[in-house]
């Protein structure tokens, strides 16, 4: 056993403007050290070899020594050993990051919380830094044979990833078997083929005898494949193939129901609104909808039955922002469903055109900012949650990315106090943001804490900032969202008021122009155009037209 101490990469230095290299820093100034040294562990003798091993000596002899491209491959080669050393110690630092968290101490069941700190740092997700820290701590505590192979750089990063990738479901116990049985391959010399054959192998040995994930624990609906472009996205329902075969069964049998009945009801000439008409056109089209249509019709517009638990009274709200000029025509920016997803103008114009009623939101013309709505009471009024959806549509907490338009909470940042309000806390968008239940209930526990800085209202508006405490001391910031097509609109804005000016300010000169001219010859001038206009006219005597006068003009 032997012990290995933090990465150290030999990088060739910048030199100075005068071509004069920097001096070497002095240890005093070397950074303190951030890992603690690791335990090496002892390698198996390999049970299956490669052919030949991956040498430079071999890789030389197949590119030709000597020539550019043998330089280029080798350079190629050596950065792929120095990505996967520096992807090992990005890993070793995470799950020491995560042991010695002092809210979590390396339980896997609290990760979230070391996840939280984690986003704020490598500036990505909360749900991608929750499986880089459960990755990182099955890589160097339960797999440490074949981490040993990636901290040396005889595997590659990519290599790395797929074994993470395929033992993600397995339990630690399982997850260590296939640790073992992937050390006793040459990991240095085998191909990607090669390693993918064994590492099937290897999950396969490993989850042998036990029973599968029951299909009642697959059951699940999520959105997929958002395309922005065609304003489109899919539906993907999983669960036991009995319930989703009887589901598209019951889906086919009453879309075809539904469709004998619009057939029936065009040949009949029924009058007023046909069943499941989605765009009103079927008696234009005189043809019923297809049977692909009318199961999407009858899952979308179908009511939910939820007896005996009792449906939610208020409807749910699609928040659509649609800028002013694209609803003007004047424009083709997109409009922004919830904040977060693009949907082509022309659906938004027929969006908008089906409504009665449209809410005007106000933004800072130079920065996008949401301008304020006036509180008033301590549960916020609807505007102003409909402003804090378009402020947070997605959760407040640092990385999260949990939508706000549904199980989302409004959360007072400096506490509202129901006995003296006067104290503090005020309900007003300055003091207010939406959180998902899991970070607002970590809020409510202490374990994160928000602090909003003071707005200055005589200055320009900017985007409302926080200030986070991540458990004891991690510490990082966040602002909130603001409209991002709101430079657009005012460009174009600006151009067409620039253009109306220009306009006016023709009309203007031409009117004076006019004006100027003296009356008998304006007078004689209209007199001349009357006359030419009337000489052109055809006198039609009564009776039917002669037929050599062709068509109307309309």
């Amino acid at each position: 056993m032997g012990e290995f101490d933090e990465l150290e990469l030999d990088m060739p230095s910048r030199a100075s403007a005068d071509g004069v290299p920097p001096a070497p820093r002095s240890d005093s100034a070397r950074p303190s050290r951030v890992l603690p040294p690791a335990t090496v562990p002892d390698l198996p003798a390999w049970r299956a070899r490669a052919r030949r091993p991956l040498t430079e000596a071999r890789i030389l002899e197949e590119v030709g020594e000597g020539t550019v491209e043998s330089g280029r491959v080798m350079a190629l080669h050596r950065t792929a050993l120095t990505r996967a050393r520096l992807y090992a110690h990005h890993l070793r630092l995470l799950e020491t990051f995560f042991r010695e968290d002092p809210e979590v101490q390396g339980r896997p069941e609290d990760a979230d919380m070391t996840a939280l700190k984690v986003a704020a740092g490598l500036r990505c997700t909360y749900n991608q830094a929750w499986s880089q820290v459960l990755d990182a701590h099955r890589a160097v505590e339960i797999m440490p044979l074949t981490f040993e192979y990636l901290r040396r750089g005889d595997l590659t990063e990519a290599m790395h990833q797929m074994l993470l990738r395929r033992v993600r479901r397995l339990t630690d116990e399982q997850a260590s078997q296939v640790d073992a049985h992937m050390a006793t391959i040459e990991l240095p010399s085998v191909s990607l083929d090669t390693f993918s054959r064994h590492l099937r192998l290897a999950v396969e040995l490993a989850t042998a005898g036990t029973l599968p994930t029951p299909p009642s624990q697959s059951r699940d609906v999520e959105i997929v494949d958002v395309d922005s472009t065609t304003g489109t996205a899919s539906l993907l329902v999983t669960g036991p193939i009995l319930e989703i075969k009887g589901l598209a069964h019951r889906l086919d049998v009453a879309a075809r129901d539904v469709q004998r009945a619009q057939r029936a009801a065009l040949q009949d000439g029924a009058e007023g609104p046909l069943p499941f008409d989605l765009d009103g056109d079927l008696v234009e089209r005189g043809a019923p909808l297809s049977l692909r249509t009318l199961r999407y019709a009858l899952l979308a517009h179908t009511v939910l039955d939820t007896d005996p638990v009792q449906e939610t009274a208020s409807p749910y709200k699609l928040l659509v922002t649609v800028p002013v000029m694209t609803l003007l025509g004047r424009d083709d920016a997109p409009a922004m469903l919830e904040g977060t997803t693009p949907i082509p103008a022309e659906l938004a114009r027929n969006l908008a055109a089906g409504e009665s009623a449209w809410t005007r939101f106000l933004t800072d013309a130079a920065r996008g900012t949401h301008l304020p709505v006036l509180p008033e009471t301590y549960r916020p009024s609807a505007a102003m949650r409909l402003q804090l959806r378009l402020r947070h549509p997605v959760c407040a907490a640092p990385g999260c990315t949990r939508p706000t338009a549904t199980a989302a909470e409004d959360d007072h940042i400096l506490e509202y106090d129901h006995e003296h309000p006067e104290r503090g806390g005020p309900t007003s968008l300055a003091n207010l943001h939406r959180l998902c239940w899991q970070h607002h209930q970590m809020k409510t526990a202490g374990l994160i804490d928000p602090t909003r800085e003071p707005v200055d209202h005589s200055a320009p508006a900017r985007p409302l900032t926080t200030h986070w405490t991540l458990g004891e001391d991690l510490r990082t910031t966040t602002e909130e969202a603001t409209d991002l097509l709101t430079p657009h609109t005012v460009r174009l804005l600006e151009h067409a008021a620039a253009e109306h000016e220009r306009l006016a300010a023709e009309a203007r000169r031409l009117h004076a122009e006019e004006q100027a001219r003296p009356r008998a010859e304006r007078v004689a001038e209209d007199r001349r155009a009357a006359l030419a206009k009337a000489a052109g006219r055809k006198v039609i005597p009564p009776g039917n037209p002669p037929p050599d006068l062709g068509d109307p003009p309309f």
